[in-house]
């Protein structure tokens, strides 16, 4: 590995700088605060250019474990031409199955690259203005909601190439709607913590009942975790 990360066409010189700043997660000064700041900025610009506005919340379905092994690679290869370093990165990519693991910096890099092209699309196929994307969380604003809609629909079909899906929590929120991103609602307030530990011990019971495998609990725990640093304090209160 070390090896890997010395060479001049490893993994990061190669993926961040095509990366949209848009999209704030897992590099430096990115992160959920970066995420919020930019919410909360875009938010600002709409209230002073629109009477109204609306806001697509977008949530991929089990996104890590999604990632397609194959379309991840073709798009490393793309970037990257390096021999060695691209049998490096394919051995990691498929050291995980299915999908990536969440825990490893590696992983999480790769995940923000897999969805690069949205990215790109949204800003430039789409024209969205204000957007903003946490890994598989993002956001876009609009005056129309109408055009919300056939974002919406152009966005599921993009991902339908990518082998990904939106979750049930998707949607189309008015202005004067409340909404939580990336752990906090629009008033800067923290989503309940009591409803995160609930998820997390039903986590636990289905994992002890062989219905999840363990990397599904661990997932869960460490996604939460970053969100949340102060619920794991003391983390055998949480069970």
């Amino acid at each position: 590995m070390k090896f890997f990360m010395k060479r001049k066409n490893n993994l990061y010189p190669a993926i961040l700088p095509c990366l949209l700043n848009v999209n704030v997660a897992s590099r430096k000064d990115m992160g959920t605060k970066k995420g919020l700041q930019l919410m909360n900025k875009f938010i600002r610009n709409c209230k002073i250019q629109y009477k109204k506005y609306y806001i697509l919340k977008c949530d991929i379905s089990k996104f890590f474990s999604s990632i397609n092994h194959d379309i991840l690679k073709e798009k490393i290869l793309k970037r990257i031409k390096d021999k060695d370093a691209i049998k490096i990165i394919f051995d990691i990519i498929d050291s995980y199955s299915p999908g990536l693991g969440i825990g490893s910096m590696t992983s999480q890099v790769l995940a923000i690259f897999y969805l690069n092209d949205l990215d790109h699309f949204i800003k430039e196929t789409l024209k969205i203005k204000y957007y903003v994307r946490y890994q598989d969380d993002f956001l876009l604003f609009h005056p129309s909601k109408e055009y919300l809609k056939y974002c919406l629909n152009k966005i599921k079909f993009f991902l339908e190439k990518e082998n990904l899906i939106l979750n049930k929590k998707t949607r189309i929120y008015s202005s004067k709607d409340n909404f939580i991103f990336l752990g906090k609602n629009l008033y800067g307030n923290p989503s309940k913590y009591r409803s995160v530990k609930r998820k997390i011990k039903n986590k636990k019971n289905l994992y002890f009942k062989n219905k999840i495998k363990l990397r599904s609990l661990t997932s869960t725990i460490i996604c939460y975790k970053h969100i949340y640093p102060n619920m794991f304090i003391d983390e055998n209160k949480l069970f």
